[in-house]
This record gives C-alpha cells, structure tokens and sequence, in this order.
C-alpha cells in the first residue's frame, strides 16, 4: 500500500519536473536572446556616436529647419551599418577635429539611415544608389552638391566653401587687378614704365649645364619640395567579366581610390580591381576586392572582412563589363 502510494507520487509528479526544466531551459534561451540583441543594439549605436563630428539627434525636417534660422549649410550623409566606406570615413573624415570645429560653425549636420523607414523615403526621393551619398544644402534650403563616395575633412571642408560660395554673387567676390602690378615669373625679364629689370627672385627648381656650357634639362634632386600627392605603381590590365568580388566602396575622384586600393592590397593581398562607371552624370570608381571563381568563396572573405570591422557587397563579375 505504501509502496503504491511512493510509485503514484513519483510518476505524477515526474511530467511537472519535466516541464519545470524545459521552462527554465526557455526562459535561459530568452534571457541570452534578449542580450544578443542588447549587444547588437549597442553596437549599432557605438559606429554612429564615436566621431569628432557630431550629427544632429533629429528628424530631416528639424535639421533643415535649425539651418535656415541660423543661416548654416544644411548636410545629410547616408549611411547603413553594412557600409565600410562609412565606417572608413568614421575612423578617418569624422574624426578630423578641423572638420568638426567647422562644421560646428558654419553647417547643420544630419545622418540618415538607409535602412530606417524615413531613410528609405529619402534616398528614394533623392535617388540614392550608392553609398556614402552626402547632400549639401545652402542657407535657403536648395541641394548644391550631391557627392558619392569616400571623401577626406580637407575635401569636405572645400565642398562646403564651394556651396557657400555659390551663394554670393560673382561680382562680390571678385577681387580689382591693380594694372601697376605686373605679373611675374621667376628668371623671367619684366618690362615696367620706367625700365626694364630682370627678375632675380630664384627658382624652386635648378638646372644642370654641360662644361661645354649647353643645356642639360632641370634637375630633380634641386626640387624644395615635394611635388604632387603620392607614387603609385600600376599595372593597368583590362580583365574578363567573370567570376566574384566583393566591392568595398565607391568614390567620385581617382585619386581616392588610388590610396584605398594601396590600403586594400596591402592588407588582404587580394586581386584590387577598379570598375569605372557613371552616376547621375558623373564618373564614379568602384573598388572591388578578389576574382572568385563561386560565391561561396567570396561570401567567406567577406566574412573575413567582416572580422575585421569592415564590410563589403559580393559583385557578380560578369554584369560588370
């Protein structure tokens, strides 16, 4: 009878331990999911806030609205967390302390999310196909400049002078040519009212004679300094439209994407190609990364590319002639 009694107690009570356990096992799962998506929502937040120049926290029409009542530039950046030139421009424009300190002077700025419900409603009315796009505003309100693609403090900040100096009638900003000044240039014989002089001022750059006195041409080593913005090797090299890539950002000057490919080789030892297109009129360069013969491939060197903070769009080669 007793041993009856322990036997019922054991089996009835067996289906309650039973889902006691799978109810702290759900509960368990809840709690980790809730904070997968706490981190996730962290670093989401983290890749839009760590930058010197500070983006308004405020709808388009706001922003705008705070412009024109302080007669600023008004400046939407587009953006999305799977875009490394973005990230690119976080680590580097952004944080250009000259660009904040300007921007905070003289422009409202704004970061729009292409993958939010209003971003998605701007980039459409404004026909946002690539990112970054960056939009500049003047003081009354009217898009002067649409720019695609990485852009450094010291090309913002001229994108900004630019626009601001469309504003300003042409004859205001012409400055009177005296006719007493003439124009000079080094070694060169000038001719004045009063007489003729010769130019002593030296040049930057000397030249090499023969004993025999005879001309030999300029000499580089005398150059005071350096010329240009950088060497580049190359080796241009017309490719066939096949195969994968992974293309990790567009620009809208080649001189950018001769330093980021330069990066990008260096330290992913992959194939760096160029595409050359053309975007409302303008040409653009699309950086892609690798020849892959599958996509799987190329999926698995994004992910390499994802590890290190950085993210890319796999391209199906052949649609890119």
């Amino acid at each position: 009878m007793i041993f009856g009694k322990a036997f019922w107690l054991f089996v009835s009570k067996k289906p309650i331990l039973l889902f006691s356990k799978l109810n702290q096992l759900y509960t368990m799962k809840k709690q980790l999911l809730l904070g997968a998506i706490f981190l996730m929502a962290l670093t989401i937040m983290a890749f839009r806030g760590n930058t010197a120049v500070q983006f308004m926290a405020a709808d388009w029409d706001t922003a705008k609205n705070k412009a024109f009542a302080e007669g600023k530039l008004y400046f939407v950046d587009f953006d999305a967390s799977y875009c490394a030139t973005c990230r690119n421009m976080d680590q580097s424009t952004y944080m250009s302390s000259q660009l904040a300190n300007y921007i905070d002077q003289n422009v409202v700025a704004l970061r729009v999310d292409v993958q939010d419900f209003d971003g998605v409603m701007w980039s459409q009315q404004y026909e946002v196909e690539a990112l970054p796009t960056m939009l500049i505003f003047d003081e009354k309100g009217k898009l002067v400049k649409k720019i695609v693609g990485y852009q450094s403090a010291s090309d913002l900040i001229k994108e900004f002078d630019d626009a601001k100096s469309e504003t300003v009638a042409v004859e205001d900003t012409k400055a009177p040519v005296s006719a007493d000044v003439p124009m000079t240039k080094p070694d060169a014989v000038v001719t004045t009212n009063s007489s003729t002089k010769v130019n002593t001022a030296p040049s930057p750059y000397a030249t090499k004679t023969t004993t025999d006195g005879s001309f030999m041409g300029t000499d580089v080593a005398a150059v005071t300094k350096p010329q240009g913005k950088g060497l580049y090797e190359m080796t241009i090299t017309k490719i066939a439209s096949k195969d994968y890539g992974v293309q990790v950002g567009v620009f809208s000057n080649y001189e950018l994407v001769l330093e980021q490919a330069s990066t990008f080789k260096q330290k992913y030892k992959q194939k760096t190609i160029v595409h050359v297109d053309t975007h409302n009129g303008s040409t653009v360069y699309k950086l892609i990364l690798g020849t892959f013969a599958d996509k799987n491939t190329a999926f698995n060197f994004r992910n390499v590319l994802r590890q290190n903070g950085q993210d890319g769009l796999i391209k199906d080669l052949k649609y890119l002639g």
